[in-house]
């Protein structure tokens, strides 16, 4: 029985620790494609992390106007290097069957792009070009999306912070880290008085 009880205050005292350190949940930010442009137009420090998605969708209301993203990945300042990255075209809706599948398997409406090593993509500044074909009709317009490390030792920004925020911040994690240890503490006491009687038995 005591064996048990340890094996339960080990197991919360795990959980409680890895709360503490287990990296931010997976973000999808949306960026509407319209005949205006992009919205937002781009995606400034501080948003983004490493393994969050962009989510593009088009939503242009002129007939066959179609989008696309092209990414410069390798950032040798060409959207057509062999690490580049583009997404499909995308339209503004797709034909359904029937049944609700697409008639074209190859007609999105829109594109996801993960932002992360796998995906041949570091943390920092990615200069994008959003492409729009309307009637063979070509336009390209410069977009960015920063994002940074997902490290929460640091702030997760690449822009210029005054010394305050930084010292916020660390005064911040410490808190975090006295509340864990604490809760920890009073985990392990509570779960050894409630062993304690049955054990004596």
């Amino acid at each position: 029985m005591k064996r048990t009880g340890w094996l339960l205050v080990a197991v919360i005292l795990s959980l409680l620790v890895s709360s503490s350190v287990t990296a931010h949940d997976q973000k999808e930010y949306t960026v509407i494609l319209g005949s205006e442009g992009a919205t937002p137009s781009s995606i400034d420090a501080g948003i983004l992390v490493e393994t969050d998605s962009i989510f593009f969708r088009n939503h242009d209301s002129r007939e066959n106007a179609t989008h696309r993203i092209l990414i410069d990945a390798d950032s040798d300042g060409s959207f057509d290097s062999i690490d580049d990255i583009y997404t499909n075209w995308m339209y503004t809706s797709c034909e359904l069957n029937e049944t609700g599948h697409k008639v074209d398997e190859s007609c999105n409406t829109s594109s996801t792009v993960l932002l992360a090593p796998e995906n041949g993509l570091l943390p920092g500044n990615i200069s994008m070009i959003h492409q729009v074909k309307y009637y063979e009709q070509v336009t390209n317009t410069p977009f960015y999306a920063v994002f940074s490390i997902d490290d929460h030792s640091q702030q997760n920004t690449l822009g210029p912070q005054g010394p305050h925020t930084h010292n916020e911040l660390e005064e911040s994690e410490t808190l975090l880290r006295g509340i864990v240890v604490i809760t920890a503490g009073v985990s392990i006491l509570l779960a050894s008085l409630l062993i304690s009687p049955r054990s004596n038995d």
